[in-house]
C-alpha cells in the first residue's frame, strides 16, 4: 500500500509538501550561511600564512571556473555559454567589477580582521544606490536615501575603535564596495538584456574575471605565491577549498533567490554578515571594542531598514 501524503491534525490535514518548501528554503539560507562562515575562516587562516592577497583571490577565482566549467562537461554542455544578443560591454564590466571587488576583498581580509572588513562591507547599499543613479539617471524615494544614514553612521563608528580599524583593510574593503556595486548594476543589465539564467550568467562573469585576474597577480606577486606553498599539500587544499566555497556560496544564493522574495534575500544577507562577524569573533579571536561593536549594530540594522524601504518606495 502507498503511504499516506497528509497527516492528521485535528480535522485538518498538512501536506508533506507543505512542510518540505519551507524546510528547504530554511535549509538553503543555513547552507549560505555555512559555507560564507568556513569561506572567511579559511581564507582568514591562508592569508596568516601566505600573505599574498591577489594570488590567492586568482586561485579562487580560477578554481570556481573549473567548477562551472566541469558543471557544464557534466551536463553535456562542453561549451562556456554564449548569448547571441548578449550586451558584451556590459558582461565584460560585470567580470572585471567581480574580480577587482573579489581582489580588493581579500586585501582586506589579509590586512584587517575578518569582522573589520565585514562591517565596512556592510557600507555595499550605498555604492549601490549611486552606481544605481550613475547609470539610470533616476532618483529613488527620498526616504530609501535617508535609511542609508544609520548605515555611513554606523561604519563610521566602528572606523574609531582603534582595536580593529586597519587603513589598508579599509580602503580595500571601501574599494570592494564600489567594485561589486558596479558588478550588480551592470550584472542586471545584462540579465535583462541576454538569454542567460542567473547562475550561468555568474558562471560566465566567473571565468572572464579569472582571465583578467592572472595578469594581475602576475604583474604584482609574480610566482611568491607558488614559491609560499613549496609543495605544501595541507595549504594547497586549502587554498582550493576556499575558492570552491567562495564560488558556492553565490551559487547558494541563487538558489535561495529563486525560492524567496528580494526582501526576503536582502534580510537574510543582513542576518549573514552578523553570523560571519560573530563567527570571526569566536574562531579567529578577533578583537573587538565597544565602538566596533556599537557601530556594527547600527550599521547592520541601516542595511536592513534600507533594503525594506527600497522595496517599498523604489
Amino acid at each position: 500500500s502507498s503511504l499516506p501524503t497528509s497527516l492528521p491534525t485535528g480535522g485538518s490535514s498538512l501536506s508533506y509538501t507543505s512542510l518540505l518548501e519551507p524546510a528547504t528554503t530554511v535549509s538553503l539560507f543555513l547552507l549560505w550561511y555555512a559555507l560564507n562562515v568556513m569561506y572567511n575562516i579559511i581564507n582568514k587562516r591562508v592569508l596568516n600564512r601566505l600573505p599574498h592577497p591577489i594570488s590567492i583571490s586568482t586561485v579562487q577565482l580560477l578554481t570556481g571556473s573549473m567548477y562551472y566549467l566541469s558543471t557544464l562537461f557534466i551536463r553535456g554542455k562542453p561549451k562556456l555559454p554564449c548569448p547571441v544578443h548578449a550586451p558584451a560591454k556590459a558582461i565584460y564590466a560585470s567580470a572585471f567589477g567581480h574580480m577587482a571587488g573579489q581582489t580588493a576583498t581579500v586585501i582586506s581580509l589579509e590586512a584587517g580582521a575578518v569582522s573589520f572588513t565585514h562591517i565596512v562591507k556592510s557600507l555595499e547599499p550605498f555604492f549601490s544606490a549611486v552606481f544605481t543613479f550613475l547609470s539610470t539617471r533616476k532618483l529613488m524615494d527620498v526616504r530609501v536615501y535617508l535609511s542609508l544614514i544609520p548605515v555611513v553612521g554606523g561604519v563610521g563608528l566602528a572606523c574609531l575603535d582603534k582595536l580593529s580599524y586597519n587603513h589598508v583593510a579599509f580602503l580595500a574593503a571601501m574599494s570592494s564596495n564600489a567594485f561589486f556595486a558596479m558588478r550588480g548594476v551592470k550584472s542586471k543589465y545584462a540579465l535583462d538584456n541576454t538569454e542567460l539564467d542567473a547562475p550561468n550568467l555568474f558562471g560566465v562573469v566567473t571565468v572572464l574575471s579569472a582571465v583578467m585576474a592572472v595578469p594581475f597577480a602576475v604583474g604584482f606577486e609574480g610566482g611568491a605565491l607558488f614559491s609560499g606553498l613549496k609543495g605544501d599539500l595541507d595549504l594547497i587544499k586549502k587554498v582550493i577549498i576556499s575558492g570552491l566555497f567562495h564560488y558556492l556560496n553565490n551559487e547558494v544564493m541563487y538558489w535561495t533567490l529563486s525560492r524567496v522574495t528580494p526582501v526576503t534575500l536582502a534580510v537574510g544577507n543582513t542576518v549573514k554578515r552578523v553570523f560571519i562577524i560573530a563567527a570571526s569573533v569566536i574562531v579567529l579571536g578577533n578583537k573587538v571594542g565597544t565602538k566596533s561593536i556599537v557601530g556594527s549594530g547600527v550599521a547592520i540594522s541601516g542595511v536592513m531598514l534600507y533594503s525594506l524601504a527600497k522595496m517599498k518606495y523604489a
